[in-house]
């Protein structure tokens, strides 16, 4: 078998879920919502031309779990089912020709810009280095219903993502987002449930993913976008 025809096979994933093939559009972070932050009849017909480009999955970028918490302007937010219509065409869209379509699930944690967010949050209080400070704030730490509440909401967005069609999600962590600062022991320096070793660090995306898994169910599709490493002095590898 040639490769070629190798990476046109379907892939069967352990939930039996088959994609119909082992091309993936990854996520990147597309800026098409409104400026309100709705889903646009442009990012529909962004998806429908990578779904008829032929990639057997498509995942989408930094749809923000929490409209005070934003990463870029015009980032998609999905708190309920106020857009449940537009996205339902947005999964339709994607899915085109038997494709798949996930959505991707971020909250920026700190690295929500001063010009969208005043008030960005962390594991811990640490600043950004000096050259980053002018963009962003430094943040407070999540006090534990805070943590609990966001918790909830990667779940309430993956049950309306489910609702609207979308075949599964991806929890964003990495790329220096709050999944990925709870992992980090550079950023997280809590002393409570949720930092210090490295199995309290990965307490919360667990956690995530377990409360996912509990709203959307076991044939749902639920995958992770992680860093290798985050090549930051007293990161993570």
């Amino acid at each position: 078998m040639t490769p070629s025809e190798l990476l046109s096979r379907p892939f069967t994933l352990p939930n039996g879920s088959v994609i119909p093939n082992r091309f993936a559009k990854s996520a990147m972070s597309e800026t098409l919502g409104s400026i309100d932050n709705h889903p646009t009849k442009e990012l529909i017909t962004l998806y429908r031309a990578w779904a008829d480009g032929g990639a057997g999955l498509s995942i989408t970028g930094n749809v923000m779990i929490d409209r005070r918490h934003i990463g870029e302007p015009q980032n998609v937010v999905v708190e309920d089912e106020a857009d449940l219509d537009l996205l339902k065409s947005w999964a339709r869209a994607g899915r085109g020709g038997g494709k798949q379509i996930w959505m991707q699930l971020n909250h920026p944690g700190k690295q929500s810009p001063k010009m969208l967010n005043r008030d960005p949050v962390s594991p811990s209080a640490i600043p950004f280095k000096k050259d980053l400070r002018g963009m962003f704030a430094t943040p407070r730490a999540l006090t534990g219903p805070e943590i609990d509440d966001i918790i909830r909401r990667f779940a309430q967005a993956a049950a309306v993502a489910k609702k609207a069609g979308f075949d599964g999600v991806q929890i964003h962590g990495a790329h220096g987002y709050l999944v990925s600062q709870f992992l980090s022991p550079h950023h997280n320096q809590r002393t409570d449930e949720w930092g210090g070793s490295a199995a309290n660090r990965r307490r919360f995306v667990l956690s995530v993913y377990r409360e996912i898994r509990k709203a959307c169910g076991r044939e749902f599709n639920v995958g992770i976008k992680l860093n290798s490493a985050d090549f930051q002095r007293g990161g993570f590898t």
